[in-house]
């Protein structure tokens, strides 16, 4: 279990940051516990806060009018989130929820900007985090516009494995949950996974999937194989 300092040191908000700060950073941040299927915060609600994982995991998605769900990531200790709302003082975007008992370190508006002018690496760090939110979202577009399920499902066990989802590839994931991720059924999930298997490229097992060859699973969603 990572300690509330390691948390944060995983972070990318702290790149770059010494020992010693980080120890001072720490003392910004409150924090708050979660039992599983508990909402940390719902899309629309003012946001007043970002948080680190430090122990536990935490899914961000969306309900839309009818019913539907978009997945948009599953999130382990040392991931940030709820980062928008530091920047743009407008509702959240989307939902927020512990699907294990999860302990969240949190950091209110008020504490950042006292960390800010202790720090001021951290708004450059910010913005590098925004930056790559932005990124991520414009090559989703795409891969969810014009790929077919097969790239789709690629692309979201790729992405879970660049958010260091699970260890050494291996994630406790239901076919449902990538199905909700890559935007595409569970029966269809189901298909392409015992086709990337039979090729090799993941070990699937009763509610986990284990990348065996990152490159290829790569090559599969650039249509490379």
């Amino acid at each position: 279990m990572l300690s509330d300092t390691q948390a944060l040191a995983q972070t990318p908000l702290f790149k770059g940051m010494q020992p010693q700060s980080m120890e001072a950073a720490r003392e910004a941040f409150v924090i708050r516990s979660f039992p599983a299927n508990k909402l940390i915060f719902e899309a629309g609600d003012q946001g007043a806060a970002l948080y680190v994982v430090q122990t536990g995991r935490v899914r961000i998605f969306r309900t839309y009018l009818d019913g539907r769900e978009r997945m948009f990531a599953y999130l382990g200790p040392g991931e940030v989130f709820g980062e928008m709302s530091l920047v743009d003082d407008q509702p959240r975007s989307a939902s927020a929820e512990a699907i294990e008992d999860t302990t969240l370190l949190a950091l209110y508006e008020e504490n950042y900007w006292g960390l800010v002018r202790r720090f001021p690496e951290i708004i450059h760090n910010l913005a590098a985090i925004l930056a790559k939110r932005l990124r991520e979202a414009d090559i989703e577009l795409e891969v969810l516009s014009f790929e077919e399920a097969r790239g789709r499902v690629a692309y979201a066990l790729t992405k879970l494995q660049r958010q260091r989802y699970g260890e050494s590839g291996k994630m406790r994931l239901t076919h449902l949950e990538l199905a909700q991720l890559s935007g595409t059924s569970r029966e269809t999930v189901t298909r392409v996974l015992h086709a990337l298997r039979d090729e090799k490229l993941v070990q699937v097992g009763s509610g986990f999937v284990e990348i065996l060859d990152p490159t290829g699973l790569e090559e599969v969603l650039f249509g490379l194989r």
